[in-house]
């Protein structure tokens, strides 16, 4: 009996030394387990944060985003009102027949054409004897520039400021700045425009020798502006102002015949005219 019970705690001794290792190890991973959870446990707040940082940004840029889209479409809407103004004090209608504040309704519109374009050559050969400096030679001396005008040396800062004066209705200074324009930045990609409203505020002025000059070099140096079928329609009309009928003539068929797909209102328009000419 003696001898069992020496056996038994032999048995449970090896059994508790045997196990050891075991438990020592589990108690390792345990402790393994509790360091990784302590360290997850730290990042959920940086992680946390990060997300939240996402999200200011994120709603950052939609505001920005916001703001960018409203400044669009004021600009939009200046563009429109200029637009508007110019193609009304020159006798015509911006596409859509929008109209500005307190002047006439009216109508106008845009197209394309060619380099060495025989037509825009015969238009320049028949608008007079000497060509078409001859034409704005009928305007007299180019008028003295207004010592105030002072163009701001950015392009489209310049722009802007010539364009206040249309704005606001001071059509002399509003040419002066546009004609210096041309000189300072002639090529500047918003040069055809300035052009463009130069010779649009002469129509107004009932300069109608020198619009003529400045659509025939409109016609002639950017034969792909959006506005050519419009620039040939305005050349027309102050040929026909001129009393010169045989020369717009032949600017509107011309018109016709470049432009077959342009904006109806152009076409409307230079239909009129002609009708008023007696065009055969």
């Amino acid at each position: 009996m003696r001898v069992k019970k020496i056996l038994v705690t032999l048995a449970g001794a090896a059994a508790v030394a045997m196990a050891g290792p075991a438990i020592a190890g589990t108690k390792q991973d345990v402790r393994d387990l509790q360091a990784r959870v302590a360290e997850l446990e730290q990042s959920v707040p940086a992680g946390a944060a990060a997300t939240v940082r996402i999200g200011e940004l994120e709603r950052h840029i939609q505001d920005l985003t916001g703001q960018i889209e409203e400044l669009r479409f004021q600009l939009d809407q200046a563009n429109a009102r200029l637009n508007a103004v110019t193609a009304a004090l020159s006798g015509e209608a911006p596409i859509g027949g929008a109209t500005a504040p307190g002047l006439p309704p009216t109508t106008g519109g845009p197209v394309d054409l060619t380099t060495g374009d025989p037509i825009a050559d015969q238009i320049t050969r028949e608008a007079s004897p000497g060509g078409a400096n001859a034409v704005a030679g009928a305007a007299g001396a180019a008028p003295e520039i207004a010592s105030d005008i002072a163009l701001p040396l950015d392009p489209d800062a310049a722009f802007d400021y010539a364009s206040s004066f249309l704005l606001q209705g001071d059509y002399a200074r509003a040419k002066q700045a546009f004609a210096l324009y041309a000189e300072a930045f002639p090529n500047h990609p918003r040069t055809p425009d300035a052009k463009f409203r130069l010779g649009e505020i002469h129509l107004a002025l009932s300069e109608n020798a020198a619009a003529a000059d400045v659509f025939i070099a409109h016609i002639r140096e950017y034969p792909n502006d959006p506005r050519a079928a419009e620039a040939y329609l305005k050349l027309g009309t102050a040929f026909s102002r001129l009393d010169r009928p045989q020369e717009a003539c032949t600017v509107f068929k011309s018109m016709q015949a470049k432009f077959p797909n342009a904006a109806r209102p152009v076409v409307d328009r230079a239909n009129l005219e002609m009708a008023r000419i007696d065009c055969q």
